[in-house]
């Protein structure tokens, strides 16, 4: 897209752009944008806002398609939109659904097959340009929190832009035709059509952020306001730089350079200073739009001591010319480069995919964008376009479904090569145990115990929806299971906690049949049980006031209800390592668990239950994870972490040995996932893991008999 210039020349300054060539401040913004944005991918500690680059994104294309749309409607009145239309396909989806369908074929070759059905669903939502909206769900899916990044996770901002495209005409022409209704000035009636919107979608966006700050970041409507902000700098920009040339005729320019500093020291200071830990979009997201606005504004022309003479120059304007290519190639290669290199990624291995994916857009740059743009269909109807398009992202979904199709063949013959090796006595815990004389408990994996079958987010057939549950908005969070097959129930049994108690349930299923229980489950990821707010999750803020209010509506509901059924047991676990709580006292996470959590024990052991906690698993590091041990097959023991460092202490489990009663027991099955020095990713056969902090279903299986023995053991 370019933008039209017809401004006046000065001795001490040059033309950035001639009157119909691209801009080369803008071309420089997006080679910022893009810069910051890849190099946010590849060494996030080192410039953890990198992300604002794709705000600088939105805010050029609000920016310069509100322009054409602008100049198109006061040339002729009207918008063709069949036309505009096609040549946002010709120039954008050519290239995506190369990089897309490009991406999906390389994560089969290179790819564990635990990995193929997330891509594969993003991938469809990535070609019909709804990924962002998948991603928004899944970030308030507390048990796809630890799903490994897809091959175009990046592609929610493309779907974010085409959802924008697909609207923005059709608001510019009613807002054209309307101010003929109303008699009023056109240009000023578009521009407080615009800033309205845009006002309401960034009340809305701060709001969302505050509340629901994960999906506060995909969707659509809280980033509106950011294409808006363009779109009134194409509308009023022009005028607003006459009337200060008009007004300063000596000094305008002056004023011109220091307003690109300042957009582009607003632009740098968000990318060092923001975080993953910055309430964003919201209030933050000002910053990076303001500094744009600032460069867009006061360009194209500038005095010679601005930061648009440097960033003229060709390697940044090719950066630029490219920037597209190369925001569409560097994440696939960052996800598949481990796969290819067999180890995570060092900083030689990330200056060659680097390199790579700019040799990458240059080709797609030279031999896709610009011939699609020029030569695609070149006197086609644009319905004939959309056509083409369509039939191309039809081909990319089935490719997508085909993907799923081998997922599903290859989670099934893994399942089968499970039920052969379950009887054995090698089979992962029983590998541990001398009498059974295994060879190397910690040998190379003999199944890929790993995908959805392996999560611990499950219900045995013997389960189903309470009739009288826990309610949280409109959420039912109570589960009963019979396991008494028809025969006089022994004993009623509650679980609880979060889904860190969820992965012992394929232990705690196999007790329930064969003591004959009734069971209820009460589970809320990432929500610990104690009357205490969650300010923190694995070391990330999580003090949002919604997210506060449902942990602790929850947590008192589940122990109102066990004081009042007195049940005769309820096992519990948390992820107390991972969960930081705050009483207010300031004291150590230690000392706050224990009175927390003997606080609750107390009242549900005198009320008659007995308590039995399960300890949690040691810690993966993210280093003992699926991924690992599908880059080290045949040496899995490059997976295992020190048990100084992975069997970090279980709040929960030591505020319950602290209070040294009978009716509160601890099992602890942590000699089964280590021996005195490391605690490993693969034992007996199976991977321990199913994800980054969730020991495997298979794994807890085979630990049955050794729970059994110990719940007996400790119940006496």
């Amino acid at each position: 897209m370019t933008g039209q210039v017809l401004l006046p020349t000065r001795a001490n300054t040059r033309r950035t752009a001639a009157a119909t060539a691209t801009r080369k401040d803008i071309q420089a913004l997006r080679a910022l944008a893009v810069g910051l944005v890849v190099f946010n991918h590849l060494w996030p500690l080192r410039l953890p806002g990198g992300y604002v680059g794709v705000d600088v994104f939105f805010v050029i294309s609000g920016y310069l398609i509100s322009k054409h749309l602008l100049g198109e409607l006061e040339r002729s009145g009207r918008i063709n939109l069949g036309r505009f239309y096609s040549r946002r396909i010709k120039r954008l989806l050519p290239a995506a659904t190369l990089v897309a369908a490009t991406s999906l074929l390389a994560a089969w070759a290179l790819l564990p097959f635990s990995r193929w059905l997330s891509i594969a669903q993003e991938t469809a939502a990535s070609v019909l340009y709804v990924e962002n909206w998948l991603l928004a769900a899944k970030s308030v899916d507390y048990s796809a929190h630890n799903e490994d990044a897809s091959t175009v996770q990046h592609f929610w901002s493309l779907s974010v832009e085409e959802q924008f495209y697909l609207v923005w005409p059709l608001l510019f022409l009613g807002l054209f035709v309307a101010s003929s209704r109303f008699r009023a000035r056109r240009r000023a009636f578009l521009a407080t059509g615009v800033a309205i919107l845009s006002a309401l979608t960034l009340a809305f966006c701060i709001w969302f952020t505050y509340t629901n700050k994960s999906p506060a970041y995909f969707i659509t409507p809280a980033r509106v306001w950011e294409f808006g902000a363009g779109a009134l700098v194409a509308i009023g920009g022009a005028h607003a730089m006459g009337v200060l040339r008009l007004r300063f005729p000596s000094s305008h320019l002056a004023w011109s350079g220091a307003a690109q500093w300042l957009g582009y020291g607003l632009i740098g200071y968000s990318a060092f200073a923001y975080d993953g830990q910055t309430f964003f979009p919201g209030f933050a997201a000002a910053v990076p739009v303001a500094g744009t606005l600032l460069v867009i504004a006061s360009g194209p022309i500038s005095p010679l001591w601005s930061p648009n003479q440097l960033l003229a120059a060709k390697p940044v304007q090719l950066v630029g010319d490219v920037s597209y290519s190369l925001y569409l190639w560097h994440w696939p290669l960052i996800v598949l480069a481990p796969a290819v290199l067999g180890h995570a990624l060092w900083t030689q291995d990330k200056v060659l995919v680097l390199l790579i994916a700019f040799a990458l857009a240059w080709a797609s740059k030279k031999f896709v964008e610009d011939p699609g743009r020029t030569r695609l269909l070149p006197k086609a109807r644009p319905l004939r376009v959309v056509g083409v398009m369509a039939a191309a992202m039809a081909v990319v979904c089935a490719l997508s479904g085909g993907l799923l199709l081998g997922f599903t063949k290859a989670q099934d013959a893994e399942a089968a090569k499970l039920q052969e090796l379950s009887g054995g006595p090698c089979y992962g815990a029983r590998s541990l145990d001398p009498r059974n004389n295994c060879k190397d408990p910690f040998g190379a994996a003999q199944v890929a115990n790993v995908g959805p079958n392996e999560a611990p987010r499950f219900d045995a057939p013997e389960c189903r929806p309470s009739d009288n549950p826990i309610v949280f908005e409109d959420q039912k969070l109570l589960t009963e299971c019979d396991f008494t097959g028809g025969a006089r129930p022994q004993a009623s049994v509650w679980l609880v906690g979060d889904s860190h108690a969820e992965q012992w349930k394929g232990a705690l299923y196999e007790l329930a049949r064969l003591h004959k229980w009734t069971l209820k489950e009460t589970m809320v990821g990432g929500c610990p049980f104690v009357d205490v707010k969650r300010v923190a999750f694995m070391g990330s803020p999580a003090d949002d006031p919604r997210s506060q209010h449902r942990c602790l509506s929850w947590s008192k509901q589940v122990s109102d209800r066990i004081v009042q059924e007195k049940p005769d047991m309820v096992f519990a676990s948390s992820f107390g390592a991972g969960e930081t709580i705050d009483d207010g006292t300031g004291r150590a996470q230690l000392e706050q668990y224990k009175d927390a959590v003997s606080q609750r024990f107390t009242d549900w052991t005198e009320a008659g239950s007995r308590v039995f906690v399960f300890r949690d698993p040691p810690m993966t590091l993210r280093h003992s994870s699926p991924d690992c041990v599908a880059l080290n097959q045949q040496t899995p023991i490059n997976c295992a972490n020190p048990r100084g460092e992975a069997l970090v202490p279980d709040p929960v489990a030591e505020a319950a040995r602290g209070m040294g009663k009978l009716a509160v027991k601890v099992l602890d099955f942590s000699d089964q996932f280590c021996d005195e020095q490391n605690c490993y990713a693969v034992i007996g056969g199976l991977q321990v893991y199913a994800d980054y902090d969730h020991a495997a279903r298979s794994y807890i299986r085979s630990l049955v008999p050794l729970v059994a023995r110990r719940f007996n053991e400790a119940r006496q």
